[in-house]
């Protein structure tokens, strides 16, 4: 999967403080999701689009979770 540089480089700090490649921090973190994978930018900025178009506009005071269920709403 292709990553910004910004991912790159906290991947990269973690990965370090882990003692492990950025590869290895990855994929630990990708295998922690529901679907074995993280969440793409395309996928994000789908859904930003989504949140501020007039589709979504009965929604109100909604906490949009993209972690692939790594983590609990």
């Amino acid at each position: 999967m292709p990553e910004s540089g910004t991912i790159k480089e906290v991947f990269g700090l973690h990965a370090k403080a882990w003692g492990i490649s950025r590869d290895q921090f990855h994929e630990m973190i990708a295998s922690r999701t529901h679907m074995r994978r993280l969440t793409t930018l395309a996928e994000m900025a789908d859904v930003a689009a989504f949140m501020a178009s007039d589709a979504a506009s009965a929604l109100t005071g909604t906490i949009v979770n993209l972690s692939l269920g790594s983590l609990d709403d």
